[in-house]
């Protein structure tokens, strides 16, 4: 009776908030495209399922009480209290011949490969009804949909609000080539004026090749989809770009036995962007805690890592920095290499960086956390 409650309660306030709002949740998918759908082994029942047998939730606390304990329970540094150290960079102006990437906030990484622009899960706006739960941190916002340079690949790993913002796929749409996404969520783009032969939705183990030398693998994941009320109507999954450099992008999701085969079927990755952050013991099984991460890192045997999806938003109750801070210390002694740029910073593929710890000091020395 409550969760009714709470669900006509976010019914009203999203009739209050006008069609925009309502239009920001999708629609869900319908036809051939959901005829597809029903023909996969993982789509049951009308959602799609994991590989693994997954736990959503493991807490013994109902919803209601883990969301009261989310919103309201006094956890020390969830936010930092300064603006964080960021860099300002004009991307219409980079080379599109180097081989980059610059992190963008949260899981937005706008990366540059073999001659090809790609973004990933863009959030890049702070519109209804995002603004209701997700606040950037201070001065992680400084990137706008006007500031990315025309796109060749739009690329989502997964269709929840901090991956797949409406208001920055609207504003993008003018400028992006083609979207590659998970069965499924080809529905909201088509509903959000992009046209059928812009959208390329994929499965797992399914590959796309973009040119004759860069090739796109979809890969399994460990998470779950849905953007209101609807669940798993939408494919999660990772990713492995394959070109002069072979990159890996988890997108979100727990540990699994898919690491250890990502790491033999596609050895020599060069570069890993991993999910770092927005981690609890109540939802272990869908994102990575601590140690499981560099276990899983270990398994996939990257060169390099970019550990994403912290230090812009407050997801879960831990403080701000305990991602970074956490993987730091366990990549020491590692055989790969960490990366920490701030956001905005451009990273060269084909060059050596150092990088500070940013998270710990700001540039003229005041401590960004409480207490410092």
């Amino acid at each position: 009776m409550i969760l009714l409650f709470l669900a006509l309660a976010l019914c009203a306030l999203f009739s209050f908030l006008g069609c925009k709002t309502w239009r920001a949740t999708g629609r869900a998918p319908r036809g051939e495209r959901l005829e597809r759908m029903k023909r996969l082994p993982y789509f049951q029942d009308g959602e799609y399922r994991n590989l693994e047998a997954t736990v959503m939730m493991t807490s013994d606390h109902s919803f209601l009480s883990n969301l009261w304990r989310f919103l309201f329970a006094k956890n020390p540094d969830r936010r930092p209290t300064v603006a964080l150290p960021t860099v300002r960079t004009d991307l219409h102006t980079l080379n599109p011949d180097l081989n980059l990437y610059v992190w963008l906030g949260h899981s937005t990484i706008f990366l540059q490969l073999d001659g090809k622009r790609f973004l990933f899960d863009p959030v890049l706006t702070s519109e209804l009804p995002v603004s209701l739960f997700m606040k950037p941190f201070p001065g992680t916002d400084l990137y706008t949909p006007a500031d990315i340079p025309p796109i060749d690949y739009l690329l989502i790993t997964h269709d929840h609000w901090d991956h797949l913002d409406y208001g920055t796929v609207r504003d993008l749409r003018p400028r992006v080539g083609k979207v590659i996404c998970g069965l499924g969520m080809g529905e909201d783009f088509e509903f959000w004026g992009y046209s059928p032969a812009q959208i390329h939705e994929m499965v797992w183990d399914d590959s796309v090749a973009l040119t004759p030398s860069l090739t796109v693998h979809c890969l399994t994941s460990r998470h779950f989809s849905g953007r209101l009320f609807s669940r798993n109507k939408t494919l999660w999954a990772s990713y492995l770009i394959d070109g002069s450099k072979r990159l890996f992008v988890s997108g979100d999701g727990g540990y699994g036995a898919r690491f250890a085969e990502f790491g033999q079927r596609f050895p020599n990755i060069d570069l890993a962007f991993m999910e770092n952050g927005q981690y609890n013991e109540n939802w272990r099984y869908i994102h990575f805690l601590p140690h499981k991460l560099i276990q899983a890192i270990d398994e996939l045997a990257p060169r390099r890592v970019m550990p994403y999806h912290n230090s812009k938003f407050t997801l879960a109750p831990h403080p701000w920095y305990e991602p970074l801070d956490s993987i730091s210390h366990n990549a020491v002694g590692k055989p790969w290499e960490l990366l920490t740029p701030r956001i905005g910073e451009v990273v060269y593929l084909d060059s050596a960086q150092t990088f500070t710890h940013w998270w710990v000091l700001t540039p003229d020395g005041r401590g960004l956390r409480r207490g410092e």
